[in-house]
């Protein structure tokens, strides 16, 4: 199945990232980049089927053990989270001179009568860390999120990352567990 048409599908609509608007932020950049302009020959968007061959999972393993995740198991779990839409947002930013993936973020929606979020996930590659990317993607989600309607957004972290989570708004809840509440 690999490199047919539909490769370049997003697991969302691409569209829904020129919905962030960061400029009324609190929150400081050493560098110029947004969501619309991440950086020289950087792209944020969503992900792509295609993105197994850009080690889209290489840049997850920084992050955790990744395991042995095959193409077909990659094309499996992506089109089973495309089949629930509104609630997989993964977002990555791709170096489209290396034609390589630098790092990612997941907007995990709740479906409940009420919504919350999660943000899961959120990794760049060693080489790219200093460059403010790992900020524009917790605040392009953390955005994304409220853009959607929800009303909260949880993640996990480990105490030495909290002050970087605490510049959004998000509050710690415990040793290892952090919130940010819209609207409050």
């Amino acid at each position: 199945m690999s490199c047919d048409a539909t490769s370049d599908e997003h697991i969302f609509d691409r569209n829904l990232l020129q919905l962030i608007d960061l400029r009324d932020s609190t929150v400081e950049y050493r560098c110029d980049i947004s969501p619309a302009h991440p950086g020289p020959d950087l792209e944020l968007r969503p992900l792509k089927l295609s993105d197994f061959h850009r080690g889209y999972l290489d840049v997850l393993s920084q992050l955790t053990v990744v395991g042995d995740v095959s193409q077909e198991k990659f094309e499996s779990q992506f089109r089973a989270m495309k089949s629930s839409p509104g609630t997989y947002y993964i977002t990555v930013i791709e170096d489209t001179k290396k034609d390589r993936i630098i790092g990612t973020a997941t907007l995990l929606v709740e479906r409940k009568f009420i919504h919350s979020a999660a943000l899961r996930d959120v990794v760049v590659l060693d080489e790219y860390r200093g460059r403010d990317l790992g900020k524009l993607l917790v605040h392009a989600m953390t955005e994304l999120g409220r853009k959607l309607g929800c009303y909260k957004m949880s993640l996990d972290c480990k105490e030495k990352v909290k002050s970087f989570y605490a510049q959004f708004g998000y509050v710690a809840e415990g040793n290892y567990f952090m919130s940010l509440r819209y609207n409050e």
